[in-house]
């Protein structure tokens, strides 16, 4: 019996997660990926639309027949903090809006949550401990976290290469760095690659799973150390990295007992996502 093609829609594929989401899901011949920006695009199967329009989203959505609908649209950190109006409708209210609209059929919602729904004072957060986190961005995320019978929600922290020249992901930072720069010693990491988080998506699309879940190796690793891999893989030979304590913080996520999916460790997923960019170069300014 013929395998039955998904249908898929990526929201925010602009975004750090959602564009390497969407171009590596539109790889797979048993997938027929969609994707949605605000912008006008030669790719026809990108859908011109603000998500903001809820009733043209709500009819998209539903007309489509999606088996699933992705979301990676979010405010982030300092945004979040300036317009804590925008942060309470993108973060929190629009991933119950596609919980609700999807309720009543077999589309199933994946929302990209964050680890900083924790203040990080204790770190190797369970899945069930409570979410502590302060500021809009933390609280706004915390409140977006979707848990029912049909949908997923990730919860993750995530690292890899961005189209807009203004991200303020920590390895674009590193990519437009030169000469010396500090490496935290004490700010305690357990994310993913974007690379790994569009396998991990890859991977539930096939295998149903459901509520929040933390997409983590579960071995924490500090930020010095961890930008010390993004520059001996990206050969940054014209930075050098110093050792600095800084404010202790520890966001670490305790791995997953019950997720049936694998995790490698940071040099792997580091030098998949090194040859991803590769592959790639037309995308970025690396």
């Amino acid at each position: 019996m013929e395998q039955k093609i998904k249908k898929i829609l990526v929201l925010g594929v602009k975004g750090m997660a959602g564009h390497v989401i969407y171009s590596y899901l539109s790889q797979n011949p048993a997938l027929d990926v969609f994707g949605i920006a605000r912008n006008n695009s030669d790719d026809k199967k990108l859908i011109n639309l603000d998500v903001s329009k809820a009733e043209i989203l709500e009819k998209t959505v539903k007309s489509g027949n999606f088996d699933v609908v992705i979301n990676c649209i979010g405010i982030l950190n300092k945004d979040a903090e300036d317009h804590p109006a925008k942060a309470i409708w993108y973060n929190s209210y629009f991933p119950h809006f596609l919980e609700q609209i999807t309720a009543d059929s077999e589309t199933r919602i994946f929302h990209i949550s964050t680890d900083c729904v924790f203040n990080g004072k204790k770190g190797n957060y369970a899945e069930n401990d409570m979410k502590d986190g302060e500021g809009f961005y933390a609280q706004s995320k915390a409140l977006g976290e979707i848990e029912n019978s049909k949908d997923l929600t990730l919860r993750t922290s995530i690292v890899g290469p961005e189209l807009n020249r203004n991200g303020i992901g920590l390895f674009h930072w590193l990519m437009n760095q030169n000469g010396e720069i500090k490496g935290y010693t004490s700010a305690i990491w357990s994310g993913v690659t974007t690379l790994e988080l569009a396998k991990a998506v890859e991977f539930f699309i096939e295998n149903k799973h459901r509520g929040i879940a933390h997409l983590t190796n579960g071995i924490p690793i500090n930020k010095y150390d961890l930008i010390s891999l993004f520059k001996e893989i990206w050969k940054k030979e014209n930075i050098n990295i110093v050792p600095f304590d800084g404010k202790k913080v520890d966001k670490s996520l305790k791995k997953s007992l019950v997720l049936p999916y694998h995790v490698p460790d940071y040099r792997e997923m580091l030098e998949d996502q090194y040859l991803w960019m590769k592959e790639h170069a037309n995308l970025y300014n690396y």
